[in-house]
């Protein structure tokens, strides 16, 4: 059995750097480990941010589109220890459907970016589930907002002004709700 969950945001756990994966009406999470690069590709992803160049994920979204294929929905299943995982992509296309064993970041990443449910298995839920405190919502804003003001000094350096100007008005987004949980 699989329950949905959705991508909170992406922060330092104990044991490293997390999409922290929400479990609904729950003030748990279950961590999925990344190295920073896969942080930066999922953060990138949740601002809807387009890089350049694009990493594999928007090329595979992208290549679906063109093909007429959509991706479906995400699976995640248990893989050895606590927040490890291996992952499936669904795909749907004209009369054919499909599945694609992926990395679990990159599957993620995908989600984002195609809009696509992700569904747990129901024992990572149980076994794996972390607590957070949604009382405290400034601990991963300010992991994302110092990413996206890496990720816009980088882009103006560029010369890429229409990403940087994407990027400046997610950054306002998440100072304006972290005054509003301050109010």
């Amino acid at each position: 059995m699989f329950i949905k969950a959705e991508i909170w945001t992406v922060g330092r756990t104990e044991n490293g750097m997390a999409a922290l994966l929400r479990l609904p009406s729950s003030a748990r999470c279950v961590p999925v480990y990344v190295d920073s690069a896969e942080a930066q590709a999922i953060l990138t992803s949740l601002a809807g941010v387009k890089e350049q160049p694009p990493r594999m994920t928007e090329v595979l979204n992208s290549f679906c589109k063109a093909v007429s294929i959509k991706a479906e929905s995400v699976e995640i299943l248990k893989s050895g220890s606590p927040g490890k995982y291996r992952s499936i992509i669904h795909f749907t296309g004209n009369e054919t459907r499909f599945s694609l064993n992926t990395r679990t970041p990159d599957a993620l990443a995908l989600a984002l970016r195609a809009g696509i449910p992700i569904f747990l298995e129901e024992n990572i839920s149980e076994e794996d589930s972390i607590s957070v405190s949604m009382a405290e919502p400034e601990m991963p804003f300010a992991i994302q907002l110092s990413r996206l003001q890496e990720e816009l000094s980088r882009r103006v350096d560029e010369e890429d002004y229409e990403q940087a100007a994407k990027i400046r008005d997610r950054i306002h987004q998440i100072e304006e709700r972290i005054r509003a949980g301050n109010e």
